[in-house]
């Protein structure tokens, strides 16, 4: 099960969002007092924990990018009477990253075509609006079906033509700092391995 995971207490009530297809909308939901289920016909798109901090502390507001076990277990829990299991998440989806190979998109003056090291058997390629892309920049890719801090998923697709499988990222993109935000696709030093999950290192 690919998902992601929201609370926003203040603006959406005390609600956990865990979507996942997050542009289908249900035609059938199933409600109890601890849960609500979203299907579109049988497919499972969605879960809201209704009144969720009764049974968890959430020191938290958007995306849960890497949920605790805690998290998980407690939501097992409230699912006992389905015969739905939400997996533990081994990864946020968001990679440190290197581009290995950059060239510019033959029908548009700002887009890149870049070839990305995620630190698997072979490069990722990603269309880049980014205007610091270049050639050996670490940076963080979100891989294809990450779910975003605005709630997207990021979906394969062309791009005026070039295929895209994913999205290199930047700071605004990731919520990273909520006063000012760097332009341009998030710049990483040596410190960062190519491969690593980047939620998992800024912890």
């Amino acid at each position: 099960m690919n998902y992601g995971l929201y609370y926003n207490k203040e603006k959406l009530g005390d609600i956990l969002f865990l979507i996942i297809e997050s542009s289908t909308h249900p035609n059938k939901i199933l409600k109890n007092d601890e849960f609500v289920l979203l299907y579109k016909e049988e497919k499972l798109i969605g879960i809201n924990f209704l009144n969720i901090s009764n049974k968890v502390n959430l020191n938290t507001t958007g995306l849960i990018s890497l949920p605790s076990k805690e998290l998980i277990n407690t939501l097992n829990k409230i699912l006992i009477s389905t015969n739905i299991v939400i997996p533990q998440k081994e990864n946020s989806g968001f990679i440190v990253s290197k581009i290995i190979d950059i060239e510019e998109h033959p029908e548009s003056d700002h887009l890149h075509i870049c070839k990305v090291d995620c630190g698997e058997k072979e490069p990722i390629q990603v269309v880049c609006g980014g205007y610091n892309a270049r050639l050996n920049l670490k940076t963080v890719l979100a891989k294809p079906y990450t779910f975003m801090p605005d709630g997207s998923e990021i979906i394969p697709s062309k791009l005026l033509g070039i295929e895209s499988y994913g999205m290199l990222c930047s700071e605004k993109e990731l919520h990273l700092d909520k006063l000012e935000y760097k332009r341009g696709i998030i710049e990483l030093d040596e410190a960062y391995s190519i491969g690593d999950d980047f939620f998992k290192v800024i912890q």
